[in-house]
């Protein structure tokens, strides 16, 4: 993985600083190396999922939850600076999920540490909802 240089993570950092910070309380924080926070959380209405995919032109959040549909929960990149989102009703349980990004690439939220091997050589993404 290329590392960025100081300057590039500094203006990212910056630029989602302003996106978070314009977004209200339901978008992630910025995290270490401006890189996003962006696992899984609870917010008021569910699960809040977030990509950061700057250059996507649509994005679908896939898993358990909706039976493997790429087309039932589209994400959302409200601002157009490639922060997608979508928040979730789910009900307590345990649930393997990906981001299909344009159709076509398969994602794993690499803001969520919790993965599992998904039988095709790479990996899903684990959410676990408490009641």
């Amino acid at each position: 993985m290329k590392r960025c240089s100081f300057s590039a993570c500094a203006v990212l950092y910056l630029f989602l600083g302003s996106i978070v910070s314009s977004c209200g309380p339901q978008m992630p924080e910025v995290g270490a190396g401006g890189a996003p926070a962006i696992g899984p959380r609870s917010v008021s209405g569910g699960i809040l999922f977030v990509l950061y995919a700057p250059k996507a032109h649509r994005v679908a959040i896939v898993g358990d939850f909706n039976n493997w549909s790429t087309s039932a929960d589209p994400m959302y990149d409200r601002e157009e600076k490639g922060l997608w989102s979508v928040t979730l009703p789910l009900q307590p349980g345990r649930y393997e999920y990906k981001f299909l990004v344009d159709g076509e690439k398969w994602v794993p939220d690499m803001g969520n540490p919790k993965k599992i091997k998904d039988g095709f050589g790479a990996f899903n993404s684990v959410v676990e909802v408490k009641p």
